[in-house]
């Protein structure tokens, strides 16, 4: 391991996972592999997300199309929370000013 990075060897050991499952994902831009001198690596910021793609993919049968889907719509539905959240606070703060 390096710093804040797994080695890529290492990754595929611990999770038990086919290089190509990996490397798609790299491909369709969901996780980030460092190449570095003679080594690879994936940031750990990546590895909390890797291990819940790893779960839709071998539990729950999802190919990698499916996970960026997924993942795109998870990611909107975050935003679309937090412009409620927003939206609801901007209505409180008129509804006092109406009291």
């Amino acid at each position: 391991m390096s710093g804040n990075r797994l080695l890529y060897s290492e990754c595929l050991r611990i999770y038990e996972v086919e290089e190509s499952f990996i490397e798609s994902l790299r491909d369709v831009g969901l996780i980030h592999v460092i190449d570095q001198d003679d080594d690879r690596f994936i940031e750990y910021d990546d590895l909390s997300d890797l291990e819940q793609f790893i779960r839709w993919h071998y539990e729950m049968d999802i190919n990698v199309a499916g996970i960026d889907a997924l993942r795109h719509m998870l990611d909107r539905v975050r935003s679309l929370q937090s412009e409620i959240e927003r939206l609801v606070g901007e209505l409180r703060f008129y509804k006092s000013l109406q009291q």
